[in-house]
């Protein structure tokens, strides 16, 4: 047995001196290219090259930006089995938050699996409490709820009793090596759960298409007569209801259960509800007088726990005697199941949170994303690092506690205890208090998340980024490219809006948070901007090429090699860091195409909705993406065939684009062709670009003139993305000059 003294976690710093002089010597490049543009502006008619120039500039300041994540990397180990020799079963209570919004767009049977993984994670039973926030309000989540709370009964004992990883029943039995053992009883014991878990589906499934819970089946439990006559989505009471009830329920076999409580927060027409932010504020207080935990989980509906051992590998940093103190959050990567071999909407994020987010960790620590993060639960009300108190309080409200924290109660409070939690719940509960703005989760952009965390950071806390060799959490990601889009605008959004907002990195948190942090934030909350510079650089050399007009320099000028080596050095290095971090080619150009994609529609978007926002025309609001998958759909997707399939506003700006570069890549052909090689000297790196973006968008081509499926680019885009393009084209042709940009 190891001595108590050895550290719960280890930390390795990743620097690469090799990085360091590519970056010094890019950034040199980067400032002979601004002097090459300004030595060289043309006296008359140059706007298209001011308007290339300023959009370099925009891409050299987002690189200096993202340079902070790269500098100083660093990778954790965690030694969970010290953790259990040190402090065995006695270890903190967690509180799980689970939020889900729309039974259509979330289905029932996906929220249980990830209630039910949750309940059986290796962690003791009586210190855990699982709490299901339904903004929905629906019957059809609560009875889900309700049969899901029986059949815990029989899948926590089976996964204790035969070790099983993958604690998510739907994931664990689709697994054909599930059953692969010799062990007659354990396979007895396979065959009889799963078993019951068909008939648990059947019995949901049934309900949901029915639209409603039958009246016998309302019987069984109090909780049903709590849908008052009229209660709609948007307008009805708050309802919160034991499901299992923690220290009175017992599985099979006679041992202890966790707690499972369903919240419902009232919602009435004309208040605002402040989206997801708002439900685990709810939560929060809610578990205030239930239960108390002084650690939280939060998870998405559709994000189980496939690392059993996740909160206590969570617990090797928060318990760690020398460091644990600092650390307000520890962050896992958000992950998901179902991703195609070669990740053909880059749901991975493999750059953002395998390298990234691993340079975050070695300056104040991660970003928090929303899921699969476990906070302190005094750090969400509002609590500062050099005011904390080992004694676990709820500062924000009133609640009577014993001396280790937890909430006082007995058996005669128990009605008392809900009567209370509901109120808690109320809409108007929060109103001329501190909740959202300097207490729980804060409220004022779609990143709720990402603010809550920085305003965190602010106060002095560090965050803690866990990769543990088995993936802790596994979401379902879109499987098509409009929920892709809806969801990356959203982010999109949500960053800008923080970064004009009063917390913008560049005046908040200037004396809590280092300037490398800042740097971090800022590049996020310049995501949206950026489409500018993108589409710029993505419209006006194609068409200034069809007027012969040169924005580059020649192949004969030594400048040629130094815009050259800025294209081939930044695509090259990063494909070998992604290859180097474990990825595949075509998963490295998924990526590169999605985030040309992303940053001439998601991001254009979003910027539209936060100037909107800014100007009191629009409001950006949350949009949850289905998690219902079609099976024509399915298919596409696994043989990673593009799926468009409805007419989105979002494909409007990426099919102009690729039709514009299509045209321009044409007459610049033509041009060469009958000017010869002096066009071709001055036009061959604006032909390298069209040709770089026509072969990015042959997905999108395909989809418009030769794909017959459903999930084609409908006729109406095309045919309006034509009109466009044309006309784009023609104004164009007569407002760029007809001449050469001569250069040396």
């Amino acid at each position: 047995m190891e001595p108590n003294d050895f550290p719960l976690y280890t930390t390795v710093e990743k620097k690469s001196s090799l990085y360091r002089v590519y970056a010094c010597t890019r950034f040199s490049a980067i400032i002979g290219l601004i002097y090459y543009r300004l030595m060289y502006i043309p006296s008359e008619d140059s706007w298209p090259w001011i308007a290339i120039f300023v959009a370099e500039l925009g891409f050299a300041y987002c690189w200096i930006l993202e340079q902070a994540y790269r500098w100083w990397p660093v990778e954790r180990k965690v030694f969970p089995k010290r953790l259990s020799q040190r402090f065995g079963s006695d270890l903190p209570p967690v509180d799980i938050f689970i939020c889900t919004a729309d039974p259509t767009k979330e289905p029932p049977l996906t929220v249980i699996n990830t209630v039910l993984s949750a309940l059986a994670l290796d962690y003791p039973v009586g210190k855990l409490s699982c709490y299901v926030s339904d903004d929905g309000g629906s019957p059809l989540t609560f009875y889900a709820l309700l049969e899901a709370s029986r059949f815990a009964k029989i899948w926590l004992p089976f996964c204790d009793d035969y070790s099983i990883q993958d604690r998510c029943p739907e994931a664990y039995f689709s697994n054909a090596d599930a059953l692969q053992s010799v062990n007659l009883s354990f396979t007895r014991a396979w065959k009889h759960v799963n078993k019951m878990y068909l008939e648990l589906k059947d019995r949901i499934n049934n309900v949901v298409e029915m639209g409603s819970v039958p009246a016998d089946k309302q019987k069984e439990h109090k909780g049903f007569k709590d849908w008052v006559s009229g209660s709609t989505k948007p307008d009805h009471p708050s309802i919160v209801q034991i499901l299992l009830e923690k220290g009175e329920e017992r599985d099979i076999q006679g041992n202890d259960m966790p707690g499972l409580i369903y919240v419902s927060r009232e919602k009435r027409p004309g208040i605002p509800h402040h989206y997801k932010a708002g439900a685990l504020n709810v939560l929060l207080r809610v578990s205030g007088v239930m239960s108390n935990a002084p650690f939280i989980l939060t998870l998405d509906c559709d994000m189980y726990t496939n690392n059993s051992e996740a909160l206590r590998q969570a617990m090797c940093f928060f318990l760690e005697p020398k460091t644990g103190h600092e650390f307000g959050y520890v962050q896992f990567p958000q992950t998901f199941h179902g991703i195609t071999k070669n990740d053909l909407y880059a749901n991975n994020l493999k750059t953002l949170l395998e390298i990234k987010y691993k340079g975050l960790d070695g300056i104040e620590g991660p970003f928090y994303i929303g899921t699969g993060c476990i906070h302190r639960r005094d750090v969400l009300c509002g609590s500062e690092r050099r005011r904390s108190s080992p004694k676990y309080h709820k500062a924000a409200y009133s609640i009577v506690c014993t001396e280790d924290g937890s909430v006082a109660k007995d058996k005669a409070s128990s009605s008392k205890m809900l009567k209370d939690a509901r109120d808690l719940a109320n809409c108007t509960y929060e109103d001329n208090t501190l909740w959202g703005k300097e207490v729980g989760m804060i409220y004022g952009c779609a990143v709720e998340d990402i603010l809550t965390g920085f305003v965190i950071q602010c106060r002095g806390w560090k965050s803690i980024y866990c990769t543990p060799r088995r993936k802790a959490f596994l979401g379902c990601a879109p499987n098509n490219l409009n929920d892709t889009l809806i969801q990356h605008k959203r982010w999109a959004a949500g960053h800008l809006e923080l970064f004009l907002s009063k917390f913008c990195p560049y005046l908040h948190g200037i004396q809590r948070i280092r300037v490398a942090q800042r740097m971090c934030y800022s590049f996020c909350g310049l995501w949206s901007l950026s489409s500018m510079h993108i589409l710029c650089y993505g419209l006006i050399p194609g068409l200034c090429m069809l007027r012969g007009l040169s924005l580059f320099p020649k192949v004969s000028s030594s400048y040629f090699f130094l815009f050259a080596s800025l294209a081939v050095s930044g695509y090259g290095y990063s494909l070998i860091e992604f290859i180097w971090n474990g990825g595949w080619f075509k998963s490295w150009w998924n990526e590169q195409r999605m985030w040309m994609i992303k940053g001439v529609s998601a991001y254009l978007f979003a910027s539209i909705e936060v100037v909107g926002k800014m100007l009191g025309v629009s409001e950006v609001g949350f949009e949850v993406t289905s998690k219902v998958v079609d099976s024509e759909a399915a298919k596409r997707y696994e043989g990673e065939i593009f799926e468009f399939g409805v007419a989105s506003a979002l494909f409007i700006p990426l099919t102009t684009l690729a039709i514009i570069n299509l045209i321009s890549l044409v007459g610049g052909l033509a041009r060469i062709l009958l000017e010869g090689y002096s066009a071709f000297e001055c036009m061959i790196l604006q032909l390298l670009l069209c040709s770089f973006i026509v072969i990015n968008g042959c997905p999108i081509f395909e989809a418009m003139f030769i794909r017959k499926d459903k999930g084609r680019i409908p006729t109406s885009i095309t045919i309006f993305s034509i009109l466009v393009a044309v006309s784009v084209c023609s104004v164009a042709y007569m407002a760029i000059p007809s001449r050469w940009q001569e250069s040396s």
